[in-house]
């Protein structure tokens, strides 16, 4: 069964309830779903939708380097193992996302993040490594609708008010095949393979796409401080393997190897946004994921090849802990009505677990227990 059939099952019960709020709100009265004067959802979600034919851009980028090591996270991390060495840690991306106001109460939203992973390996003993890739390759993506079916104390847009919204995507991550070269394989029987030619093996068919549903409600908490809440629950696919173009088939085997698994997550969230003055607001978040219903196969290598520790099957799910926590924070100036800047920084107490669900291989998975962050800055678009 596919994912989207099953998704549809197991979302088929929920959304009935939503179904009978949201037409007994349009009985009540017709939404006004716009937005308060100066807000911008960077940092946090909020149950606000876009006013009617309103266009909201943002383009942005991420770094984190020696230089710009948030909170010394890239630096735990190396200490916290001894796998990774030289520029492991850094991360430069690119993002940019896109809400579009279809209806008074209903946006339609896209958003996309391609970012490189620096990986750096000390040395490997079980074979003689030629070339090795340096980087991950992930772009991100994140589509869907957010309806608002709820809001009261709606007067004008000078303070927030109250809203509900449900908001259903479709998430999406991949990488790029993460390659090497090499030229000797030392087995367990201390037998050494040479290869005339270097033969080329990869993590590859690293992938996952999930379905999620998600409430959201936002209320004023004073004149300048609004608070969101939101709960989420996600169905999730992911794979990963590794492959080779090894010919001699006793050891092409041990490199096809698959990794795949279906899961579920829960999430809860709270948001504050804090308008400081009418042009600089200032948004703080946390975010609780829960990884719940794991189920993964895994299809090893024979034992008579040693692999290196970064795809070896025994290494997949090395991290003790299924759960992350997210802080979000993002620091904005509307230079004019229309176009504003902003300075954000997200940290991770689990690295990438539970947000790039496919980060589960031999590769990362051991070091997915670390924290990590990273800081961004933006420009943001709306007319």
């Amino acid at each position: 069964m596919s994912l989207l059939q099953t998704t549809f099952n197991r979302f088929s019960k929920l959304p009935t309830t939503l179904a009978a709020s949201a037409m007994l709100t349009a009985c009540i009265g017709v939404a006004h779903a716009d937005t308060p004067l100066g807000w911008i959802e960077k940092a946090s979600p909020s149950a606000y939708t876009l006013g009617a034919m309103e266009f909201d851009l943002s383009i942005g980028a991420i770094v984190v380097n020696d230089t710009v090591d948030f909170l010394d996270i890239r630096d735990d991390l190396l200490a916290g193992t001894r796998k990774l060495e030289g520029d492991s840690g850094d991360l430069s991306g690119q993002n940019f996302s896109l809400q579009f106001g279809i209806a008074p109460m209903l946006t339609a939203f896209y958003s996309q993040q391609n970012q490189d992973f620096t990986v750096e390996l000390g040395n490997i003993a079980s074979i003689n490594l030629l070339e090795l890739d340096t980087a991950l390759e992930t772009k991100s993506t994140a589509y869907g609708l957010k309806w608002n079916i709820y809001e009261a104390g709606h007067s004008s847009n000078d303070r927030a008010w109250h809203a509900m919204s449900v908001e259903l995507s479709k998430l999406e991550n991949s990488s790029d095949d993460f390659e090497g070269k090499l030229d000797q394989i030392f087995l367990n029987n201390n037998t050494t393979v040479t290869f005339n030619q270097p033969q080329t093996f990869s993590i590859a068919r690293m992938d996952d796409e999930a379905l999620q549903a998600k409430l959201i409600y936002t209320w004023p908490v004073s004149s300048s401080l609004t608070s969101t809440v939101w709960a989420a629950y996600t169905d999730v696919e992911s794979s990963a393997g590794t492959t080779s173009d090894i010919l001699a088939a006793s050891i092409a085997s041990a490199f096809e190897q698959s990794f795949t698994a279906d899961e579920t997550r829960m999430q809860f969230g709270l948001g504050l946004n804090w308008q400081i003055t009418e042009r600089m607001p200032l948004q703080l978040s946390y975010e609780f994921i829960n990884v719940t219903n794991s189920d993964t196969t895994v299809t090893s290598n024979p034992l008579n090849v040693l692999l290196p520790s970064f795809l070896r099957a025994s290494n997949l799910s090395s991290q003790d802990t299924d759960t992350n926590h997210i802080f979000k924070g993002s620091l904005s100036y509307w230079v004019t009505p229309e176009v504003n800047v902003s300075f954000y920084g997200t940290v991770f107490t689990n690295q990438f677990l539970g947000v790039i669900p496919h980060f589960n291989n031999p590769l990362t998975s051991s070091f997915a227990d670390n924290p990590y962050g990273y800081v961004g800055l933006s420009l943001g678009l709306r007319l």
